[in-house]
């Protein structure tokens, strides 16, 4: 349109603004501008004559048709309202209109209307919606009296909820019963900017206050919110397998540097304890034949029991060992009403269960050996390292509580020849029958050992005379001289027993204090009781080992000696000092 000199300008058409005309009564457009019709994505001609009905999506079609009765009914001469348009093209255009009602010359009213595209607005808004709504974060703007002015995000539906209802309410009022929530919204509209960790609603929420000042004070706070409940799981996750972690690395080395199993169980069933919250960990052994056993160790928190809240105490046992060789069990349980275990609970359990059923492995490996070491492997018996191990450890109790200790060496007549003739099977047979008589013939607490072949040795303690050691060995004797049922036939072996007995000092200066001495000159006394005839006893005497001294003093003594089949097995060490005494 081109506007000459005297000609006053249509701003209608003039103006770069989208503006319509519509008849009041028919709803008809009768007018409009190039702008206008760009934004409906029409021609004028197109355009005139359509009413608003046929422009509006469906959705907004009823409502434009009331709004403008409203406005005709109540003479109403400006308002605004949102309105979706749709084009030719089935594209949407959302346009802001502000509705003037006008009379024209003629009289008749219309609705002038002017259109503001706001479709990049609402897209930007829908975008910013559609991140809040899918990701765990909300966002509101809350005024000085907490009144929510605007909120988007659906972090929690509770939580949503309640800012909706701030919208006409106050945060003060709808979340009154939350008192963190409300201190930390007074301290932002105090100036403050807040981040914290907020549970509300079942979930963990990490909150960031930030006021906004307005003339010099706070006019609003802007608030972001985001759900941080799974991260904080994660992390609490995560802090009980470290600690978790941490439990199996202290127990894996305890394992490593313990010399007995106890107090390795005590410091499993106190950490399961603390790091299950149960009020009741107890590990038992278990047997050869799977029967639970003695107890290991316990952590008992109970209250005083009670058998029905026992009934319904969550519980989980595992076993302890190799699947094919259970060793212990481990039972674990909590308080009535308690959080059952999960598998996580059940998995560090097996954790424990594997430490230390390595460790009760490798115990009972080196138990054995030690036992195999320090024992006879045919009768079971101390061998002589630990029957000299005892020995020693009653001498120095001896000398402490001034009491005496007694040696019975002890060697089978005609062992040999039942070798000779049975074979050494029935040599075994007699070896192992003979430790258990010895065993039954002496007194509780005494201790047998076997040293070498059919030589046997019993450490009597508490012993005040050689008459009191003389009458064991007496029952000793007896006890051999019953006839041993061997191959289906009654076999009858006597036995020849050399006695000693430890200080005081004897009448030459001689006390046999040491473990060695003492073993020796029992040996000596057996060597003259055998030499006396079978199934005798005889008591050391310092004549025994002058006599043979002289003997192999003798140019031909130790030849003489063996021929004349006097030195039974004549213990190395002793042989040797009494050789070192005669080339002295």
């Amino acid at each position: 349109m081109v506007v000459t000199q005297g000609e006053r300008p249509d701003l209608f058409e003039v103006l770069d603004i989208a503006v319509t005309e519509t008849g009041a009564l028919d709803h008809r457009i009768r007018r409009v501008n190039a702008a206008a019709c760009a934004v409906l994505g029409r021609t004028e001609s197109e355009v005139i004559g359509l009413t608003w009905e046929d422009i509006a999506v469906p959705e907004d079609r009823e409502r434009w048709t009331a709004q403008a009765r409203l406005r005709l009914a109540t003479g109403r001469s400006r308002s605004r309202m949102m309105l979706r348009l749709l084009r030719p093209d089935g594209s949407v255009v959302h346009a802001l209109s502000t509705i003037a009602l006008l009379t024209d010359p003629d009289g008749e009213q219309y609705f002038l209307a002017h259109l503001q595209d706001v479709s990049e607005e609402i897209a930007a808004h829908n975008r910013l919606r559609l991140v809040v709504e899918n990701t765990p974060v909300s966002i509101f703007l809350a005024d000085r009296d907490g009144r929510v002015l605007v909120s988007e995000g659906t972090v929690n539906p509770q939580a949503a909820a309640g800012l909706w209802e701030a919208r006409q309410s106050s945060i003060f009022t709808i979340f009154a019963d939350l008192p963190q929530a409300i201190s930390i919204m007074r301290r932002a509209l105090a100036g403050e900017r807040v981040n914290e960790i907020v549970e509300v609603f079942g979930r963990c929420l990490d909150v960031h206050l930030v006021p906004i000042p307005d003339s010099g004070e706070v006019g609003s706070v802007a608030a972001v919110v985001t759900d941080i409940t799974e991260r904080q799981q994660a992390v609490a996750n995560l802090r009980v397998r470290s600690a978790e972690q941490a439990v199996i690395a202290d127990l894996g080395q305890r394992a490593l540097e313990a010399e007995s199993p106890a107090a390795l169980w005590e410091r499993a069933v106190t950490a399961l304890a603390d790091h299950l919250g149960a009020d009741l960990v107890q590990a038992h052994d278990v047997d050869e034949y799977g029967q639970r056993g003695g107890l290991l160790a316990r952590v008992d928190r109970r209250v005083p029991p009670n058998t029905a809240d026992e009934a319904t105490a969550d519980g989980l046992t595992v076993p302890v060992g190799r699947a094919d060789q259970v060793l212990a069990t481990i039972e674990v349980r909590r308080p009535p009403g308690a959080e059952a275990f999960t598998e996580q609970d059940a998995g560090f359990l097996h954790s424990v269960a594997a430490v230390l059923g390595s460790a009760a492995i490798r115990f009972r490996m080196e138990n054995e050996i030690r036992h195999r070491s320090l024992h006879d492997g045919l009768t079971g018996l101390p061998n002589r390292t630990a029957l000299l191990d005892h020995l020693d450890r009653a001498l120095r109790r001896a000398r402490h509580d001034d009491r005496r200790v007694g040696v019975l060496f002890i060697d089978l007549d005609g062992f040999k020849a039942v070798n000779d003739t049975l074979g050494h099977q029935a040599g075994d047979e007699v070896l192992r029958a003979t430790a258990v008589r010895l065993g039954q013939a002496v007194r509780p607490g005494d201790v047998v050992g076997r040293l070498a072949g059919d030589e046997f040795a019993v450490l009597c303690e508490d012993v005040a005379s050689i008459a009191d050691l003389a009458a064991i060995a007496d029952r000793v004797l007896a006890a051999l001289a019953v006839p041993t049922q061997l191959r289906e036939r009654p076999i009858v072996l006597t036995g020849s027993v050399g006695l000693a007995l430890s200080g005081p000092k004897l009448g030459d200066g001689e006390e046999l204090g040491d473990g060695e001495e003492l073993l020796n000159a029992a040996d000596l006394a057996m060597y003259a009781a055998k030499r006396a005839g079978p199934g005798r006893r005889i008591a050391y005497d310092r004549s025994m080992r002058i006599r043979l001294t002289d003997q192999l003093a003798q140019p031909d003594g130790l030849r003489h000696i063996l021929d004349a089949n006097e030195l039974i097995m004549l213990r190395l060490a002793a042989v040797s000092a009494l050789l070192h005494t005669v080339h002295c």
